[in-house]
């Protein structure tokens, strides 16, 4: 291939990129509000959690599939008496093209795909961890999805414990009404920089088979297997594999819906109230799952009544739910409200000339 050639080749390919470029505003605002009424349960005390997250981010896309996302995401806690709690940072490249997707950076965690249960991540989690720190891959599709992420969320230091996650999921329909899948957890809990030997391997599989159909009501009916295997490494107590059932039922119509979730096992955060080489426990350090995941009376049942349902175009979302959460002795509580508005004008298009 002659040297005109490539220049030519190059010259075209840089007119596509130029042709298709776009600057984007895109914006979240959300508030959340979490109460949980635990007091005299075994998994912890009562806690109200109120607080507004804005995620302002510019976008320049390139290419059609390619972009840039620059911006930040601020969380205000009602009645703090900070002007801002929290201030993070949010840096990421993102591959698209509608049914392979790659981001690479610190980016919104509402762009994974994969079904992750409370036994993975609760309600409070989602509100104060909104981002990924790392890598993700995923495929979407009319028959299903996959997707592997890293999440690095903890730095080496004096400070902080060295902690990442490894997550991965798929999914997918079968004979119309029928679907399967599958949601993986792998988290090393390490060590602060001041000390050695406190390492934590924790372990979830979450296999499960449903149905979803229309009968009036919209229903959806899951089963599936919590597999934990977890070590503490400082210990010679060696492996520890609590595990159990979980069925799982929402019935909707009109944005109201029931759900009923049960879980029969054995409590799946043995190391909670371990304390570490730096003095403290490990607690919601290590686990990020409801904490009723970690009763010790074998059974956990969660009855939810609740209002879901999107309106201007998506743009604006809003979810009210009841819960009722038995620990195998006795009933507790817990109100969540979340309303979440989303903007995404586009401020430059270069193919179409228009702001």
């Amino acid at each position: 291939m002659g040297k005109k050639t490539i220049t030519i080749l190059l010259a075209l390919l840089t007119l596509n990129m130029v042709s298709a470029q776009v600057l984007y505003l895109d914006t979240e605002l959300s508030t959340h509000f979490d109460n949980t009424e635990h007091t005299g349960s075994d998994v912890g005390e009562s806690r109200t959690v109120f607080a507004v997250r804005a995620t302002p981010t510019l976008g320049y896309r390139f290419d059609n599939y390619h972009s840039v996302v620059v911006g930040t995401e601020l969380l205000k806690d009602f009645g703090s008496a900070n002007y801002m709690d929290s201030a993070k940072f949010i840096a990421y490249y993102e591959f698209n093209n509608g049914k392979y997707a790659a981001n690479a950076g610190i980016f919104q965690r509402n762009k994974l795909v994969g079904e992750y249960s409370r036994a993975f991540f609760s309600d409070a989690y989602h509100i104060y961890n909104a981002t990924v720190q790392g890598v993700a891959l995923r495929h979407t599709g009319a028959g299903g999805f996959a997707e592997l992420a890293v999440d690095w969320d903890g730095l080496y230091s004096p400070q902080t414990r060295e902690k990442f996650r490894i997550l991965a999921a798929a999914g997918g329909k079968f004979a119309d009404i029928l679907y399967a899948g599958g949601a993986f957890s792998m988290q090393h809990f390490a060590n602060k920089s001041t000390f050695y030997g406190n390492v934590v391997d924790n372990l979830l599989l979450n296999p499960y088979i449903g149905v979803k159909f229309n009968a009036f009501l919209d229903f959806d009916i899951r089963l599936g297997a919590l597999i934990s295997a977890q070590r503490d490494r400082r210990t010679d107590e060696g492996w520890k594999a609590p595990m159990g059932g979980e069925l799982f039922l929402r019935m909707s119509r009109w944005g109201v819906y029931v759900e009923n979730n049960l879980y029969i096992g054995g409590g799946l955060t043995p190391f909670y109230a371990t304390i570490g080489a730096d003095n403290l426990p490990y607690a919601d350090n290590l686990y990020t799952c409801d904490p009723f995941y970690g009763t010790t009376h074998k059974v956990y049942n969660r009855t939810g009544i609740g209002y879901s349902q999107a309106f201007a175009g998506d743009r604006v979302k809003i979810k009210a739910e009841f819960a009722l959460q038995y620990n195998g002795q006795k009933l507790f509580c817990q109100q969540l409200v979340g309303i979440t508005a989303t903007i995404c004008p586009t401020l430059y298009d270069k193919k179409n000339h228009k702001k």
